[in-house]
């Protein structure tokens, strides 16, 4: 399965004027698209079509057709990397987007490094994602600064001892034991860890064990596909014990499955309209386009996107491979929808800021 998305930059030359054979330039883009997580993948491919619309409309670039191809990795290692070498092959790919997981981020990402073409992920968390090489890029958030903010609202919440459950692959090992080992550095004690399996369909003995330990608040680890099952089975068990998510819980896709069960759950949120009148106005287009709230991967899709984007535009008409690495390389500070990002070139990061929130009739709301 793929999305083909496709915007003739030509097509916004002034009315009466002749234009020149386009030129076009690809972006590829690999996510999940079919299986439990496609509506992760999904969320990544519209992201991408809105950032090629806007930039479309800006008329920066005369002359030039940009498309984009999203193919279905299936959260599969192995297809991540047969995706990576067909894009590979195919010159007029320019950059690569993805993926959504770090698991097949790292797996894609060597080869992306070897054949020197730049892969940008939007998503994939885990702190190694940058440590394969020059051509791999993350402009999202990291798990080591999400640990240290999970730690700090923990704190705030008056948790001294936490329970944790997550998955065991590479997003929800790194998402454990970095939060784990931010809390308790701040004095803050882990007094049950235990990783199920990500196709769990049965919580309530890991609840159960988890309870007896006393713990202040349960932690989740995990995605809306197992946390949704948590929650619902904390709740028949009458487990009064607050529950916390990972900031991958900042999803529709959370809410809609677990329904009220979702009700008082703590998370960091990443994005939200009340960061500022552009994050707002961008959530009133996507609903408008889409019939739903964005989920946080594709605003950030769309904020990454558009970051290359500016690359390609400020070198064109003499892009390439490379020039879009130097190009990436050579930015310090942009502006986005979520306010002003900066970039240190030193740990290849992005200054991505948290914000303390809940769960709350339905809604993602900032916890003040």
């Amino acid at each position: 399965m793929k999305i083909r998305i496709a915007v003739a930059l030509s097509a916004l030359l002034v009315a009466g004027t002749v234009a020149a054979q386009p030129k076009t330039l690809k972006l590829g883009c690999y996510a999940p698209l079919t299986g439990p997580l496609a509506v992760y993948g999904k969320s990544m491919a519209q992201g991408l079509e809105m950032a090629l619309a806007d930039f479309a409309a800006t008329g920066k670039v005369k002359g030039l057709m940009v498309s984009a191809s999203c193919q279905d990795d299936q959260n599969r290692a192995d297809d991540g990397i047969n995706l990576a070498r067909r894009y590979i092959e195919d010159k007029d790919v320019v950059a690569v987007l993805g993926g959504w997981s770090s698991t097949v981020t790292l797996a894609a990402g060597p080869v992306y490094n070897e054949a020197k073409l730049v892969n940008i992920t939007p998503v994939s968390s885990h702190p190694d994602v940058t440590k394969v090489g020059p051509y791999v890029y993350r402009q999202s958030v990291i798990q080591s600064k999400e640990g240290a903010a999970n730690a700090e609202y923990l704190i705030r919440l008056g948790a001294k001892k936490i329970a944790m459950i997550g998955i065991p692959n590479d997003y929800g090992k790194a998402n454990m034991a970095l939060t784990g080992r931010a809390f308790t550095a701040k004095g803050g004690e882990v007094v049950f860890e235990e990783f199920v399996r990500p196709d769990a369909q049965d919580f309530r003995q890991v609840l159960l064990k988890a309870s007896r330990a006393n713990p202040d608040m349960i932690y989740m680890g995990m995605f809306a596909p197992q946390a949704s099952l948590l929650v619902k089975q904390a709740r028949q068990l009458g487990l009064k014990t607050p529950l916390y998510g990972a900031a991958a819980l900042d999803s529709r896709e959370f809410t809609r499955l677990a329904g009220e069960a979702a009700e008082g759950v703590r998370l960091q949120l990443v994005f939200n309209p009340v960061v500022g009148p552009k994050m707002a106005e961008f959530f009133k287009r996507y609903e408008k386009q889409y019939g739903n709230i964005p989920e946080l991967f594709a605003v950030n899709t769309y904020i990454t996107a558009t970051l290359l984007l500016g690359v390609i535009a400020e070198q064109y008409p003499d892009v390439t491979r490379e020039s879009i690495r130097r190009g990436l390389d050579a930015v310090r500070r942009i502006e986005t929808i979520a306010g002003p990002l900066t970039y240190d070139p030193t740990t290849r990061e992005w200054d991505f800021r948290f914000l303390p929130g809940l769960i709350e009739n339905g809604q993602y709301k900032p916890a003040g």
